[in-house]
């Protein structure tokens, strides 16, 4: 019964209702984000501030709100990178911000469809965990070697997206300072949607029950079995509210008083906080 108990909280939090967050209201069309659908390649990086996001988790999906498209349906070769950024804007086209494959959250075709006016969606195949600290980088690469008549609406925002293109070369996301091909940094940041709550899904065939202790606790937790790896702390919302490298104990102090749910790559395991 208590094993029970414990898989059905860890699906409750962990599997919670999604929440969505609309950034952008301009009623502006660009070809140029998510990517730039005039040339046969491109690698674009938009930013999305912490203050504008308000919101702390996993995030699972990606939607821009096309404005206009051809007469016939458009699949695009993509790889979209998510990254918890510092920097606000970007100085010039050599500012760039790197990205590696670990920042990967999905790669395969993305389908546009035809005479549609409306959001189309990205589902990731690896959910984000954004900090809800940092700003947000979305990057995408665009590798079809062909280009499509399609447009995305956009709100005027300074400084906010770099755009490298080429009808010629296909970029290198991991070597863009060598890119001599158009670049531009500009102000048509797209309209989006994130949708938060794609956190990690439960086997119970599979899944090994961690162990904490005081539970419940005050303000110092340890856990046993696990060193020098990260752990999140999911409330029962399923919201993250904390992630940090595990070294011997976890300071929850600044934690509300209530259920949450403590995850490592070893399991999962509730927690209750005094």
């Amino acid at each position: 019964m208590k094993r029970l108990f414990l898989i059905a909280f860890l699906a409750m939090v962990l599997m919670a209702k999604a929440q969505t967050i609309t950034i952008g209201e301009g009623n502006g069309m660009t070809d140029v984000v998510p990517y730039n659908t005039f040339y046969n390649y491109s690698f674009t990086e938009q930013i999305y501030l912490a203050s504008e996001i308000e919101y702390a988790g996993n995030i699972k999906a990606v939607s821009f709100r096309l404005a206009y498209s051809y007469n016939t349906e458009h699949t695009s070769d993509i790889v979209v990178y998510l990254k918890n950024v510092s920097r606000s804007v970007f100085e010039d086209t050599s500012d760039y911000e790197p990205v590696t494959e670990e920042d990967i959250v999905f790669t395969g075709p993305w389908t546009i469809p035809a005479d549609y006016d409306g959001w189309i969606t990205i589902e990731f195949d690896t959910p984000f965990a954004y900090n809800g600290t940092d700003n947000l980088l979305i990057a995408v690469d665009e590798n079809s070697a062909d280009y499509a008549i399609r447009y995305f609406r956009f709100t005027d925002t300074p400084n906010t997206v770099l755009s490298y293109c080429s009808d010629i070369w296909n970029l290198n996301p991991y070597d863009l300072g060598s890119f001599v091909g158009p670049k531009e940094v500009s102000h048509y940041r797209g309209n989006i949607k994130l949708v938060f709550g794609g956190n990690v899904g439960l086997d119970e065939d599979n899944m090994n029950l961690l162990s904490v202790y005081p539970n419940p606790a005050k303000d110092m937790l340890h856990i046993n079995g696990v060193d020098n790896e990260m752990v999140s702390v999911y409330d029962d919302s399923g919201r993250l509210v904390m992630q940090e490298i595990y070294n011997g104990q976890l300071d929850i102090n600044n934690l509300e008083s209530g259920l949450y749910a403590i995850c490592t790559s070893k399991g999962v395991v509730k927690m209750v906080k005094h």
